[in-house]
């Protein structure tokens, strides 16, 4: 594949993009934050912990038990909010769904974090949230 479009196909689930419409109700900033998330396709293979995707840092979220969830830091101000994070998920196995060219890796959360620390709401939502991905999608790969 080219690498024009990256390692991922990056895709939002459900939850996420209401997370993002409540953030964002204009479409101008709605449509910011897809483009930064969209520089995810060329996320590195998921060895490491942290590190850089084009222009912006992540991380593992390693308060959480496994499966974990990362988070993409994007340090622009989108829409009067700072302190943006993506909450991303891939599965362990680089799978390809039927019917896609490139494993998928799970947009499941935006948010704006306000503290240096995630709440355990926050753990049991994002576990929540793979936890569906997994069943939906990855049930035969368990």
């Amino acid at each position: 594949m080219s690498k024009l479009f990256g390692e991922f196909h990056v895709t939002p689930i459900g939850s996420a993009i209401k997370d993002a419409q409540s953030l964002f109700p204009k479409f101008r900033d709605y449509q910011e934050l897809r483009r930064q998330t969209l520089k995810l396709a060329y996320w590195p293979d998921g060895k490491s912990v942290s590190g850089q995707v084009a222009d912006m840092d992540w991380e593992e979220i390693t308060g959480m038990a496994k499966p974990r969830a990362n988070e993409l830091r994007i340090d622009d101000e989108i829409g009067g909010f700072n302190n943006l994070r993506i909450i991303f998920y891939l599965f362990e196995k680089k799978i390809i769904l039927p019917g896609d060219v490139l494993p998928r890796l799970w947009v499941i959360s935006v948010m704006q974090k306000k503290s240096q620390r995630f709440s355990t709401n926050d753990f049991d939502t994002f576990s929540a949230r793979i936890k569906i991905v997994r069943i939906r999608k990855y049930q035969g790969h368990l």
